[in-house]
């Protein structure tokens, strides 16, 4: 079925993830070459944007807009909005979806800092405030050569759905600096699916942590993600968790953190950073996942609010399948 877009566009030919929407559509192609201009209604594709923050400026709140963030070539300068300021995704029910080949590493639909930015200016690069949004198939990757451009993404809004996308803070060298993340979750009963979160490409010498929850963050999921990192000290952490920092749970479904041992990343002492809770404190659920670079999941104090359920790999024999006997 085709919703009424114009140019003949689908729900299929432009990714919407198969939904329906009463909105309107938004097109925007960034880059010097791409042909975008806030000047124009992007509203068809012969008249799009330049920028993500324009056509949020243009929607309308809680009426299933839909913004299609057009890759215009494989190289960064015409697929990327590169930002000056924080870009403020702040209107419930405005969708934000990446128009290109669909991988979920690196994807040429990209969001970014302008070379010549403030750091304080994109501190973080995006916020996400916005409920119930749909945001897929985009990259962003903070990478400003500035110790004060700290934070990739930072989610405070409600029931958002991130499909396919990658948050990849502290691109540069510069940026490996204390509080640095590339995902902040303090909203509650987001779902984060097929996401890659962090990067692989710039050691963290002084960064603790990729991600963090806080803020009392609830029921938040994450499925099939990977969740990347380069530790250059054993102290770096793929989560971090302050004591307060969720309620009820975080679920981790068929997720892999990778700490690149094999590429001469340092191993960690702890995958987890997870304060013992006070009242409310929540639990984090590991469900089929796998850990590669870090000693043990906790090592250093046992917050007691760690589960994992999975199987427990052995030698050659690991995935084989056995028969089902009463026990």
């Amino acid at each position: 079925m085709l919703t009424n877009f114009p140019n003949g566009v689908s729900s299929f030919g432009v990714p919407v993830g198969g939904l329906f929407t009463n909105g309107k559509p938004l097109f925007v192609k960034p880059g010097t070459l791409a042909g975008g201009n806030d000047g124009n209604d992007g509203l068809q594709l012969e008249t799009p944007l330049a920028t993500c923050a324009q056509a949020q400026s243009l929607a309308t709140a809680d009426a299933n807009d839909v913004v299609y963030l057009l890759s215009s070539s494989a190289t960064a300068i015409n697929t990327s909005d590169s930002l000056t300021t924080t870009l403020l995704w702040a209107k419930d029910l405005v969708h934000l979806i990446g128009v290109n080949a669909g991988n979920c590493i690196s994807q040429r639909s990209r969001v970014t800092a302008l070379s010549t930015a403030t750091g304080t200016s994109l501190a973080p690069l995006v916020t996400v405030s916005g409920s119930g949004c749909r945001i897929a198939n985009i990259q962003f990757i903070s990478e400003l050569a500035s110790a004060d451009a700290i934070g990739g993404v930072l989610v405070s809004g409600d029931r958002n759905h991130f499909f396919n996308c990658h948050f990849a803070g502290a691109a540069t060298t510069t940026q490996d600096v204390a509080g640095q993340y590339s995902l902040k979750v303090t909203g509650s009963e987001n779902l984060f699916e097929n996401c890659v979160i962090g990067i692989d490409t710039i050691a963290r010498a002084t960064a603790t942590y990729e991600m963090q929850l806080s803020g009392g963050a609830t029921r938040n999921i994450f499925r099939n993600c990977i969740i990347l990192t380069y530790a250059s000290a054993a102290t770096m952490h793929f989560l971090d968790i302050p004591a307060t920092g969720i309620d009820r749970f975080v679920l981790f479904e068929n997720c892999t953190f990778i700490n690149p041992v094999q590429s001469a990343a340092t191993a960690m002492t702890e995958a987890f950073a997870v304060a013992t809770g006070t009242s409310p404190s929540g639990m984090v659920l590991l469900k089929n996942c796998t850990m590669i670079g870090a000693t043990d999941w906790e090592a250093n104090v046992e917050s007691g609010r760690v589960y994992i359920d999975g199987a427990a790999p052995t030698n050659n024999t690991s995935g084989i399948a056995v028969l089902v006997e009463a026990t």
